[in-house]
């Protein structure tokens, strides 16, 4: 396995095993709303759904950042899972952020996770993207081309550091249908070009 596929594999994995932390007081179909966006390829478009509330705290974490300096920040320390992992709960949205830190207590791997329903995210992906539209997504292919091939907004919902890579972080991008299924593609950070996408079934 070449070093950019493994690389997407670890995206792809790490969404899933984060998901799965808090999927058993999940539902998709959550009581919280928030008005939907309508679809865009525009990268103003995509800024503006980073920007929804929803994101405040997965903006507040970053790639390399110190769990000390987080829990100061935040005035609150995690809940460990069972993968070793730290969980960090907004109250007020209901989200929550999954993270991983290396041996230093540094930031590797962040997951935005919702704990009471999903309906903000499908409102904000407002995607229609299937199975065969994400074959068609290869290694390589810049941002702008995948955005161009597929309907809705890709969300942002992973961000780690690249293994052996110096400051090199990949991002992936969830693109979310209606009843749940799942386009996730993910992204070198400083080329924006594919290191790998997979369809879901499901977003737990």
């Amino acid at each position: 396995m070449n070093k950019k596929k493994m690389i997407g594999v670890l995206l792809i994995l790490g969404l899933i095993l984060s998901l799965a932390v808090i999927a058993s007081g999940c539902s998709s179909g959550g009581d919280q709303s928030t008005g939907s966006k309508n679809a865009s390829g525009s990268d103003s478009q995509q800024d503006d759904v980073s920007d929804n509330v929803i994101f405040d705290l997965y903006n507040q974490i970053r790639i390399n950042d110190k769990k000390a300096d987080i829990e100061k920040s935040l005035g609150a320390t995690g809940n460990t899972s069972p993968e070793g992992s730290y969980v960090y709960l907004d109250p007020e949205t209901g989200y929550a952020v999954n993270v991983f830190f290396n041996a230093k207590d540094l930031v590797t791997l962040k997951v935005l996770v919702p704990t009471t329903g999903a309906r903000e995210l499908i409102e904000l992906s407002n995607a229609t993207v299937t199975k065969e539209q994400g074959s068609k997504i290869t290694n390589g292919m810049t941002r702008s081309n995948v955005k161009k091939a597929l309907t809705g907004v890709g969300v942002e919902m992973l961000r780690m550091a690249i293994p052996s890579g110096a400051n090199k972080e990949a991002y992936a991008l969830a693109w979310i249908n209606t009843d749940g299924s799942i386009l996730v593609v993910t992204f070198d950070a400083d080329t924006d070009t594919v290191l790998a996408a997979e369809f879901k079934d499901s977003l737990f």
